[in-house]
């Protein structure tokens, strides 16, 4: 365990989970869009006559961006070890908050089972970021160790979601520099940036293709 432990690891976990993660959010996202504008339902395959047939897009990214994006966080969680802003934290928000965004269009076209929907999944989100948030928003943003794995001086419950794995150096903590925000924000933002376009790219190559 001590050699994933390294400098090094810790900036792969957070910039594979970020990009990662935006990527396969951004597929399901889209493709939940493109669901939500046939009606709520599609289908693809079997042996039965299907009304509204999914298209390729839908088809090749719903369940690859699940299955990817739930092992990619995986991945972030244990090779970051509290370094940088943590996807611990951050994908059920992201992911149930998006989610009722796309219910949310759909129930401002006359369907009320949608705004029952993006409520509840909205509220499911919020929650626990609110819950972080109000423990100490800080770990929330930027973790809860450096770069080198020095620990800041948190400890506080939302540190502790930072930092599932709990915290392995015995150093005295320190305060988070500007160094240390500029980094960690900075990783967030351009790897999510870049898993967003990506994948708007990937499902537009895609849907694009079905249309020939």
């Amino acid at each position: 365990m001590q050699r994933f432990s390294t400098p090094l690891w810790r900036l792969v976990g957070a910039v594979v989970g970020w990009f990662g993660f935006t990527f396969c959010f951004t597929l399901l996202y889209l493709s939940a869009g493109v669901v939500m504008g046939l009606g709520g339902f599609c289908a693809s395959g079997g042996p039965y006559v299907i009304q509204t047939q999914c298209p390729d897009s839908v088809v090749a990214f719903t369940p690859l961006s699940i299955i990817v994006g739930l092992v990619v966080v995986g991945i972030s969680v244990y090779l970051s070890r509290g370094f940088g802003t943590p996807l611990a934290a951050w994908a059920w928000p992201i992911l149930f908050c998006g989610l009722g965004y796309q219910f949310l269009i759909s129930g401002l076209s006359g369907d009320l089972t949608g705004i029952f929907l993006a409520a509840m999944f909205i509220i499911m989100g919020l929650v626990p970021l609110v819950i972080a948030f109000r423990a100490d928003w800080r770990p929330v943003l930027i973790g809860s160790v450096g770069l080198n794995g020095h620990p800041f001086g948190d400890t506080s419950a939302a540190s502790r979601l930072a930092a599932p794995f709990g915290r392995e150096d015995d150093r005295e903590p320190i305060a988070a520099t500007s160094t240390d925000w500029l980094l960690s924000l900075g990783i967030t933002i351009v790897c999510s940036a870049l898993g967003i376009y990506l994948a708007m790219a990937a499902f537009a190559a895609v849907a694009n293709s079905g249309q020939q």
